[in-house]
């Protein structure tokens, strides 16, 4: 037997490298078992070790984070980030939960400070005109 579940996370904070904190509203992830019952993704892997190790979601998206500009994710690399993070996420459920897959991983648009947000509205605005 093979289960689906999609489990949510929201309001996930993360600092780029330059140092600005921006938020997730909310990451989807759905995931797939076999013939084993589902831990809550939310997603702290292991709950089914004995490690219980920090959010991994969390942890995840600020690796990613820190390694980048508010430029590279805001607008540059941001169509993958659901592919990256899908990626880690799977090679520690090979590890730590075997027999649970991540099938899709949905992260909204972050949410960056209002005057900084302005201003790269301003900069596309004028590369049009």
């Amino acid at each position: 037997k093979i289960s689906i579940q999609t489990d949510t996370v929201v309001n996930v904070p993360c600092g780029t490298s330059n140092g600005t904190l921006v938020y997730f509203d909310k990451i989807e992830v759905s995931t797939s078992s076999r013939n084993r019952p589902f831990i809550k993704l939310s997603l702290t892997i292991p709950k089914t070790t004995k490690n219980s190790g920090p959010d991994k979601i969390h942890h995840e998206i600020n690796q990613f984070c820190s390694k980048h500009s508010l430029q590279a994710i805001y607008i540059d690399i941001f169509d993958k980030l659901d592919e990256e993070l899908m990626k880690s996420l799977n090679k520690d459920l090979q590890i730590w939960a075997p027999g649970i897959e991540i099938l899709s991983v949905r992260v909204t648009k972050p949410n960056i400070p209002e005057r900084i947000r302005k201003n790269f509205e301003t900069m596309e605005r004028l590369k049009v005109d």
